[in-house]
């Protein structure tokens, strides 16, 4: 199984996320392998079979159709199937942003998005997915680190910085707070910026 969240254990990160927030609606752009698709319908089932939360988890990618490095569905559905995981984990083919219209805004608890990621791609998931995220929901975005910002690809193809957009851009700053997780390849978590400082009233 490929993934670039492997070697650090990403897959923990991803089952403690769910297992926290307890999502009734999950999303996830870019499976390749399917690694972290596993670790999140390994931690809704538990969700459903020891809490009783039921949580769709529709999971797309573009599989063949993708020029570049990319998984093969039939691979993937098998992995899941063996592991009991494939009820619990909508499967299917679908651009990232243009899923985006079959969800309702405010409707999506927890997305992940892993599509060759960079500074321009964050940039367009929030412009595009930012309305489909719950008042107490997040986004947990492949990329953030300087280390990730300077893998070959990214020098090669002169990509945007994830870093630089995240500290710079207005898309960012003025609608939302995030957390860089920066052990590699690094995962940025972002939740409405409005949610937050309702919570810290709350608190004072």
């Amino acid at each position: 199984m490929r993934s670039s969240y492997i070697d650090n254990d990403y897959g923990s990160v991803f089952r403690s996320l769910i297992l926290a927030q307890q999502p009734k609606l999950v999303v996830e752009c870019g499976v390749l392998d399917g690694y972290s698709t596993f670790n999140i319908a390994h931690a809704i089932r538990f969700n459903r079979q020891r809490r009783g939360i039921i949580c769709p988890f529709f999971a797309y990618d573009l599989w063949e159709d993708y020029d570049y490095k990319h998984g093969d569905f039939q691979e993937v559905e098998d992995m899941l199937k063996k592991q009991q995981l494939d009820r619990f984990v909508n499967l299917t083919e679908g651009d990232a942003f243009n899923v985006a219209q079959v969800f309702e805004n405010g409707e999506v608890d927890f997305l992940h998005m892993d599509i060759s990621n960079d500074g321009d791609t964050l940039v367009k998931t929030l412009e595009v997915w930012g309305d489909k995220i719950s008042e107490s929901g997040m986004i947990a975005f492949e990329g953030g680190s300087i280390d990730r910002d300077n893998v070959d690809w990214m020098q090669k193809y002169d990509f945007t910085s994830i870093r630089d957009t995240l500290i710079n851009h207005p898309s960012v700053y003025k609608n939302w707070i995030y957390q860089i997780l920066d052990v590699f390849p690094s995962m940025t978590l972002l939740w409405h910026l409005n949610n937050h400082f309702q919570y810290q009233q709350i608190q004072k």
